[in-house]
């Protein structure tokens, strides 16, 4: 028995050890600081645009938890989904933004409501 909860306490820990290394990971990346070719193939758009977009929709998209996403990165999720009309998992792992499906659907869900609601678009 104590063999067996000693093995359910590694795993626990290895998974928690693994979940910090990707947030360090995700974190530390500055995405905008791609090659301006590289960065228009992943979200169809320039960089300066996408910071401006990310200023106006910055004080929606605080994060709720210390460990939550950034505003950028929440835009960056959703920016690169509508860019490749992929699924939300490739998306999440795309370009290295190393998000799991369900948080890169709640990007997409957040950032698509408030891109309605705050941004207008030149025809």
């Amino acid at each position: 028995y104590l063999a067996w909860e000693l093995l359910v306490l590694q795993e626990r820990v290895r998974r928690i050890e693994r979940r910090m290394e990707r947030r360090l990971l995700r974190d530390d990346q500055n995405r905008f600081t791609l090659p301006h070719d590289e960065f228009l193939a992943h979200f169809r758009v320039s960089q300066q645009l996408l910071m401006d977009d990310v200023k106006v929709l910055r004080p929606h998209l605080q994060k709720q938890r210390i460990t939550g996403l950034s505003p950028e990165l929440q835009v960056l999720v959703a920016v690169n989904f509508y860019a490749n009309g992929s699924y939300q998992k490739p998306v999440g792992n795309q370009c290295e933004l190393l998000i799991s499906q369900p948080p890169t659907n709640r990007c997409i869900r957040t950032a698509t409501y408030l891109i309605n609601q705050h941004l207008r678009f030149v025809r």
